[in-house]
């Protein structure tokens, strides 16, 4: 039974139901007859110029001409433009593209511009569509960036955004400044914990360039511009990277002790030691993170000789990486090693609270909490891997097909994952830092297999609208043979050809042989395809679409 096919099926019939049934598509071409004239678009690094597709259906024929009249509002202002084609596409030659008056064009003024667009055929066949597009005739923003800093240290923390922002000209591509716009600029970090963006604005001057507030940086961090309008002017979204700044680092060493060898859950452990320079110099107001197993972290600071001394409450069977540690915390000092040592163990673990289901389309959702055995109230502080495994018998064989991790939030971990018609599922943890491996009970899961044979149209090649009767029967797997399965919902979808996008037509009911009857009445070229999505007991139906050619 394929899988991919079920999950497109499966989609459609949610964006069916959520539709509320047949989707239409907007027209391509104005006129009938066998010219087409589709939307006409502008071309957006070249905005004096726009391209259309333009084709005809004539047995044998070939266009032969298409010309555009350009207009604002009623008035025109280009007439009779002549486009150059390459196949189906037809677009403003480079040396015609439009320019402004002030570049020795034709066109009055920024904005937006209606397009009509005229075709004929070597068959003596003309096309006219009216408003087939609308000219972005709009300043185009673009931004270069830099760093107010490139280099920090301890003494020099922040950095900002320098720039310029400038709009390309339709046509003539010359580039000028834009005043009074608003810029967003934005410190992303990139570290793995956590830290959010921050954001401010800065206002060009006449000259389009600008400075931004300056930014605290406290780890590794990219900085960026961006700036977006939609108005007769300017059109469009320009960003630009500044850059990463570097962050210069004073050497320390960090060295520490600890007051225990191993605790429980719950005592304390004081770690006590110094911060001091290469050169041997104590160095006061150091931030050290003081941390045991998975116990929550301590910060600590340094007094005037460099010495620190601080309390961690240790949390039994919780640990995350063997032991304890004092490390500078402070993103403009630079320890070769943390002082550390050993104390802790992994903790043994359990899966609690397992619920297992197989949904109608295959696909396998298993949820479940991972503790410390002996200590069920404890979180997770460093995300544990969790693998979903299949067998086949339960026993043995068990292969990998899904991970999830479970997290700081009670250890509730869900993998949703495509899995087999048949077979027993659980949930393995492999030994970490932090817990030993445990794996859930095999649970078994499965539903009736179900396939729908024999699809056929009374007729494979019909006029535009004709009604055909598509025909197949349902059935299902039970005990080792295939038998009808009367009364089963089936619904009948249409992909136009060249297309991926399946449309449900309608929907009815297997008879007592699991035959089912759906009509449709084909536009245009495509196939037809009768499916069944299952119910509580059922996994949807396979099959073979038909092809119908409308003449």
């Amino acid at each position: 039974m394929p899988v991919d096919s079920r999950r497109v099926l499966a989609l459609i019939a949610s964006v069916a139901a959520l539709s509320g049934g047949l989707a239409v598509a907007p027209a391509l071409a104005a006129d009938a007859g066998p010219l087409g004239i589709g939307v006409a678009r502008t071309a957006d690094t070249q905005r004096g110029s726009f391209t259309v597709p333009v084709w005809t259906d004539a047995p044998g024929g070939s266009v032969t001409s298409v010309t555009a009249t350009v207009r604002d509002g009623d008035a025109v202002v280009v007439d009779g433009l002549r486009l150059a084609g390459s196949g189906e596409q037809w677009s403003v030659p480079s040396d015609a593209v439009l320019k402004l008056t002030e570049d020795g064009g034709v066109m009055p003024h920024l904005g937006r511009y209606a397009i009509d667009i005229t075709a004929t055929d070597d068959q003596g066949d003309t096309a006219v569509r009216t408003g087939a597009g609308s000219l972005d005739f709009t300043l185009r923003p673009v931004l270069t960036t830099a760093l107010t800093r490139t280099l920090l240290d301890k003494d020099h923390r922040t950095a900002g955004v320098t720039g310029t922002l400038l709009g390309v000209q339709p046509g003539s591509g010359d580039e000028v400044p834009l005043e009074g716009a608003t810029v967003g600029v934005t410190r992303t970090y990139y570290s793995v914990d956590g830290r959010p963006d921050s954001t401010g604005q800065a206002v060009t001057g006449a000259d389009g360039s600008f400075v931004s507030p300056e930014f605290p940086v406290v780890t590794w961090a990219g900085l960026s511009a961006a700036f977006s309008a939609d108005d007769a002017q300017v059109h469009g979204t320009a960003q630009a990277a500044a850059g990463n700044p570097q962050m210069q680092q004073t050497n320390v060493v960090v060295t520490a002790k600890a007051d225990r060898t191993r605790a429980v859950s719950g005592q304390a452990v004081t770690i006590s030691g110094s911060v001091k320079d290469t050169a041997g110099t104590p160095v006061a107001g150091a931030s050290v993170r003081l941390a045991l197993g998975a116990a929550q972290p301590v910060t600590v600071v340094t007094g005037a000789t460099g010495s620190f001394s601080g309390k961690v409450i240790a949390a039994r069977a919780q640990n995350d990486w063997g032991g304890w540690s004092a490390a500078e915390d402070d993103p403009y000092l630079s320890a070769s090693a943390a002082a550390s040592g050993p104390i802790v163990l992994p903790a043994d673990s359990v899966f609690t609270e397992v619920t297992s289901r197989i949904g109608a389309d295959v696909k396998v959702t298993v949820s479940a909490r991972l503790f410390a055995a002996y200590d069920r109230v404890s979180s997770i502080y460093e995300p544990q891997f969790v693998h979903l495994e299949y067998s086949k018998d339960g026993k043995s064989g068990w292969k990998d097909i899904g991970t999830g991790y479970a997290q700081n939030n009670g250890g509730t971990v869900t993998i949703s994952k495509w899995g087999y018609l048949d077979g027993y599922y659980r949930l393995h943890h492999y030994t970490s830092d932090q817990f030993a491996e445990s794996a859930s009970r095999p649970v078994r899961l499965t539903r009736t297999n179900t396939r729908l044979y024999s699809m056929k149209a009374s007729s494979t090649k019909v006029k535009k609208g004709a009604a055909v009767t598509f025909t197949g029967t349902l059935k299902e797997y039970v005990s080792g043979t295939w038998r009808p399965y009367r009364s089963g919902h089936v619904e009948l979808f249409f992909q136009k050809k060249g297309s991926t996008k399946w449309t449900y037509i309608s929907s009815g009911t297997t008879n007592s042989t699991g035959r089912a009857t759906l009509k449709g009445k084909p536009a245009s070229d495509g196939k037809w395809l009768i499916q069944y999505f299952g119910d509580a007991k059922h996994f949807d139906s396979d099959g073979t679409a038909v092809f119908v050619d409308v003449r």
